[in-house]
């Protein structure tokens, strides 16, 4: 049962459980991955995966205020640091610059909540019916 079960978190507690449940939700679904995927942490596909699974986490609606607003490429950077161990500040600088470029060109993009809808949909009907 959830600690949230009989109240409701708002501002900084609501941020910190936010980020720590996207946190695990995406650790988990990278550790999945085999390890070869894994391997290279400058890899560009890579990041470009665990930026768009935090960027479709829905982690920023439009009515939060500005102190509950989270910021995407720190909780990139959690990511990556509680993959690899602790990241020296060339590597955090460099993952910077990778997320801008990537951001920048257009890599990271949210999907409709309605596509992701019907991708989950058609991923319950494969798994039951083949």
């Amino acid at each position: 049962m959830s600690a949230f079960s009989f109240f409701k978190p708002s501002n900084g507690l609501w941020k910190d459980a936010k980020i720590s449940k996207v946190h695990a939700r995406v650790l988990e679904r990278i550790t999945d991955l085999p390890k070869e995927v894994r391997e290279n942490r400058h890899n560009m596909e890579f990041l470009s995966l665990v930026a768009n699974l935090v960027e479709n986490a829905g982690i920023n609606n439009k009515q939060k205020t500005k102190k509950q607003q989270i910021d995407k490429k720190l909780l990139v950077i959690m990511i990556f640091n509680s993959l690899y161990g602790n990241l020296g500040p060339a590597d955090v600088d460099l993952l910077n610059k990778n997320i801008e470029f990537l951001h920048d060109n257009n890599h990271i993009v949210k999907e409709p909540t309605w596509k992701m809808c019907l991708y989950c949909v058609g991923g319950w009907i494969k798994r039951k019916v083949l």
